[in-house]
């Protein structure tokens, strides 16, 4: 039974959603009901957007964690009633990692950490901050709070944010910018003289692969959109790999003595990604129409 009861998640989940509210009234003040982009797309005011997006992800965590639960044995709505909280908190992190102040990624990449952090524990029955997983760089710094010796600390590498780290250094026609990444909380890359082939086939300003995001050489202007719009993705990565794909991957190694082993200090996080791509190309879904994209065009635009 988790410590956490309804009565405490539910004022607990609308205080969260009145300030990311209070804090998108002045932007949705100004905003029409609606407004077609050049692009020809709709979008909503920020405060609706944001309504919408909390929501989803909080339906989202709490079906995770209440799958995670019953396949563990439990009760489903256990799991999904602690698991709510823990999608909303990974929304918070996309909302801050989309803003424009330095180290803007890095903060809300923790915050979202926290969030997916939240959804595995209720799905495993354990108090929602146990165990709390910081994604940094290609590392993910596993956080345990509930042993008697105190807290401790174990790193785990992303063995494919890793290799695609390693890709980028050795491009030649790619170059490591320290300050970006410092300020995104993950690997990135300028291209000076290329554009990057996007997931549709057509010609991008930027790409997240993995953890990892590659920038084009485009304007100042155009930045400012770009860049905001790729540390969304490395965030929609994390909770996808570290909710779904690291616990599947875990009860594949583990059936193997030198697999428990590896698996303490590598996390393959090659599942979510594989699983992801696969079910959108068996439904037909484009790229543009996946929720993904269309949250982080919403939450890039927001800014405007």
């Amino acid at each position: 039974m988790f410590p956490l009861r309804r009565t405490v998640l539910l004022p607990t989940f609308l205080v969260l959603g009145l300030a990311i509210l209070g804090w998108s009234a002045p932007a949705a003040a100004q905003a029409p009901p609606f407004q077609r982009t050049v692009e020809g797309e709709w979008i909503a005011p920020r405060w609706m957007g944001d309504v919408a997006f909390l929501s989803t992800n909080a339906l989202t965590g709490g079906v995770a964690a209440g799958v995670l639960r019953r396949m563990e044995g439990g009760r489903f709505r256990d799991g999904f009633a602690a698991g709510t909280l823990g999608g909303a908190t990974a929304y918070l992190g996309r909302r801050v990692a989309a803003e424009e102040f330095d180290g803007a990624g890095l903060v809300g990449r923790q915050i979202s950490g926290v969030g997916a952090s939240m959804v595995r524990n209720a799905g495993e029955g354990r108090p929602l901050l146990d165990h709390l997983i910081f994604p940094v760089g290609p590392l993910r710094l596993h956080v345990d709070r509930g042993q008697e010796e105190g807290i401790r600390v174990h790193p785990r590498v992303s063995a494919h944010d890793l290799a695609w780290t390693v890709g980028f250094v050795l491009s030649s026609d790619t170059e490591f910018d320290l300050s970006s990444s410092l300020s995104a909380g993950a690997p990135v890359f300028r291209a000076p003289q290329r554009q990057f082939r996007g997931p549709d086939g057509g010609v991008a300003d930027g790409i997240s692969i993995a953890g990892v995001v590659g920038l084009a050489d485009v304007p100042q202007e155009r930045l400012r959109t770009v860049f905001p719009h790729e540390r969304v993705h490395v965030l929609q990565y994390d909770f996808g790999s570290i909710v779904w794909g690291d616990p599947v991957e875990r009860r594949i190694l583990e059936r193997h003595r030198w697999g428990r082993e590896a698996s303490r200090w590598v996390a393959p996080s090659v599942v979510f990604p594989a699983a992801r791509g696969g079910f959108y190309r068996l439904l037909g879904v484009e790229h543009r129409n996946q929720p993904a994209e269309i949250e982080a065009k919403f939450l890039d635009r927001g800014r405007r």
